[in-house]
């Protein structure tokens, strides 16, 4: 291969890319014209300002392009934030036979740091016994205080019924 890589033209001709590129989004449309001192080919494959640049791109590659959104390559999954002690997603059910409203799944992370550099999520079962197993945290009224694992910034989270005090 030489440094000049080509696409296949029209009857196998290797074609420069940058050309072929270049006369497909060039706006002469006249017969005779050069481009780099080589004649044009008319060629209905021309950028189209109605097209949308995507769908440009697709037809001069003949192809269409991956799209980073398509359900079929994206998982929901994908989105989703893990808690930043435990990097789960979503906790196991803890049985709880008196609540009705328990639906199978556990909870998700919800606190989120408050430093916009760091904003780490936690569950508040994970960020509450990191919390509590340090020395220097606080607790006020029904919120234990810190700092967040990971910036040391201030974080907190209310204490949970039914969890156990050491």
């Amino acid at each position: 291969g030489t440094m000049m890589e080509g696409v296949g033209g029209a009857g196998g001709v290797v074609v420069d890319w940058r050309t072929s590129f270049a006369e497909f989004v060039s706006e002469e449309e006249e017969e005779g014209r050069t481009f780099h001192n080589r004649p044009m080919t008319t060629n209905p494959k021309r950028w189209s300002k109605t097209r949308s640049v995507r769908e440009n791109l697709e037809l001069w590659f003949g192809s269409s392009l991956p799209s980073p959104l398509s359900p079929s390559t994206t998982e929901k999954s994908d989105y989703l934030v893990e808690c930043g002690i435990c990097y789960a997603h979503r906790l196991p059910m803890e049985e709880d036979d008196n609540d009705p409203d328990s639906k199978g799944e556990g909870p998700l992370p919800e606190v989120k740091c408050s430093n916009s550099s760091c904003n780490r999520h936690y569950h508040e079962s994970c960020l509450f016994e990191w919390l509590h197993s340090l020395p220097t945290a606080r607790v006020s009224f029904d919120r234990i205080f810190g700092a967040c694992p990971y910036c040391c910034e201030p974080v907190s989270v209310k204490i949970a019924n039914g969890v156990n005090n050491h």
